[in-house]
């Protein structure tokens, strides 16, 4: 019979404890709670349809069946995955700097802040996706490609998380870093299309490198997984799919990697 290590159920235990800390700070004194993970991202769509689709009058792509063609559907199914990314980058800075005291104090694995923030940001987009396969149901505009959804939201979470585990070793020591990220994921937000069609950049003005930049950038790749199987229900294109899997262990490597050689000398540092 297989079981697990005190350290691992250790581990296991913190991470859950730091998730639970995060949702409960989400929503604390809120009547409704976890009531508001619904609320936004249906208001989310409400909205978007309306500027988009009634105010500047953007076409969305065409579905399989036509009945799901709404630009605020088609900019919803980027922004659950966009959204997950930029919260986990600028979370991890946030949490390991929230356990900045405790770690001086006692000896634990740092990790663990990050992993049970980025959980729980898991746990809220999940709600998100649900969110988005309810409406996509009652559009009829459903297929079994949606098992790539919860694939693609693994992918950008870990990405992320390789990403986050770097950003926040750097703003334990340098504090303008958390600014200066801030500012790079708002400009790199138009270099992922969300906002516009991957179609306006085979227009003949759009230089190449550019071109090649948006369609291969890791959040792009992401979002477009995401589109593929939940708006176009079509398999997703397997050399972006090698690409962004790619992307994920390699990143989520490099990042694991540093923080656990960097973190000890983080908690020792004034």
């Amino acid at each position: 019979m297989l079981t697990l290590s005190p350290s691992v159920r250790k581990s296991a235990s913190l991470i859950y404890h730091f998730a639970e800390r995060e949702s409960k700070a989400r929503y604390k004194r809120s009547l409704l709670g976890w009531f508001w993970s619904f609320m936004n991202p249906l208001t989310t769509v409400v909205v978007y349809s309306f500027v988009f689709g009634v105010v500047y009058g953007a076409k969305a792509p065409a579905t399989e069946n036509g009945n799901a063609e709404n630009f605020g559907l088609y900019l919803f199914t980027g922004l659950i995955v966009w959204s997950l990314f930029t919260g986990v980058v600028n979370g991890s800075m946030g949490w390991l700097i929230s356990i900045s005291d405790l770690r001086k104090k006692i000896y634990f694995p740092t990790e663990t802040a990050l992993l049970g923030g980025a959980a729980a940001n898991a746990v809220q987009t999940g709600l998100e996706a649900l969110v988005l396969i309810a409406i996509m149901g009652v559009a009829v505009n459903l297929s079994w490609t949606l098992v790539f959804l919860p694939i693609v939201i693994a992918m950008s979470l870990f990405f992320a998380l390789g990403l986050g585990f770097i950003a926040a070793i750097f703003n334990a020591r340098y504090r303008d870093i958390q600014y200066l990220i801030s500012i790079l994921l708002n400009v790199s937000f138009f270099a992922v299309p969300i906002v516009y069609t991957p179609d306006l950049l085979h227009q003949e003005d759009v230089p190449d490198l550019v071109r090649v930049l948006v369609e291969w950038n890791p959040p792009a790749l992401f979002v477009e997984i995401a589109r593929d199987s939940m708006y176009f229900l079509e398999t997703p294109d397997w050399t972006r799919f090698g690409a962004a899997l790619a992307w994920t262990i390699g990143m989520f490597s490099i990042g694991w990697w540093y923080f656990r050689d960097q973190s000890m000398a983080i908690s020792e540092e004034p």
